[in-house]
Parts: C-alpha cells; structure tokens; sequence
C-alpha cells in the first residue's frame, strides 16, 4: 500500500511540474491570457446564473464584490511568472502605503 501510494505522489509531483513548465512557456502563456481575457468577458454571465448565486461560493463571491475578485483572479493568471528559484507563486500585487 505505501508503494502505491508513493507512486501515486511521485507521478503527481512530476505533473505539476511539467505543468508548471507548460505554463511558463510561450504557449502556456497564450493559453493563461486567453483563459483570462474570457474569464473578465464572462463574469457578468456567470455571476447571473441562479445555481451559482445560490451556491455557498457563488454567494461568498457576491458578497466579496464578486466582479472585482473575479477580474483579480484572472489578472493573476494571466500575469503569473516563474520565480528564479523555480517556485509557482502567483507574483502578489504591490499595495500603497497605509
């Protein structure tokens, strides 16, 4: 059982990293500011639909200024870089001083 399961752990490791290879590369770029771009066209749609606004995330969504939060997601997709070290963090938007 705990070589399976290390398989398992080892196969997932190994996927996200190739994902997080695609991702940074110019066709992993491509398909980030797509999925952006229609994330930000779509979320006035989306945010209509009642099964989602009578969902608990729909209505933590709605509540949080769902538009807003939605866009900033997708800002964050689109401008994701790969840090030098190698890490997948999303780079965190300055914010002004207090």
């Amino acid at each position: 059982m705990n070589a399976q399961l290390q398989e398992i752990a080892d196969r997932v490791d190994t996927s996200v990293e190739e994902l997080v290879a695609f991702l940074d590369s110019p066709s992993g770029r491509r398909l980030r500011k797509h999925l952006a771009t229609g994330l930000i066209l779509s979320v006035p749609l989306v945010m209509r639909l009642p099964w989602l606004r009578r969902s608990p995330i729909g209505k933590l969504i709605e509540l949080g200024g769902g538009t807003a939060l939605v866009v900033k997601l997708a800002e964050l997709i689109r401008d994701w870089e790969r840090t030098q070290d190698g890490a997948a963090l999303p780079a965190m938007p300055e914010l002004p001083p207090a």
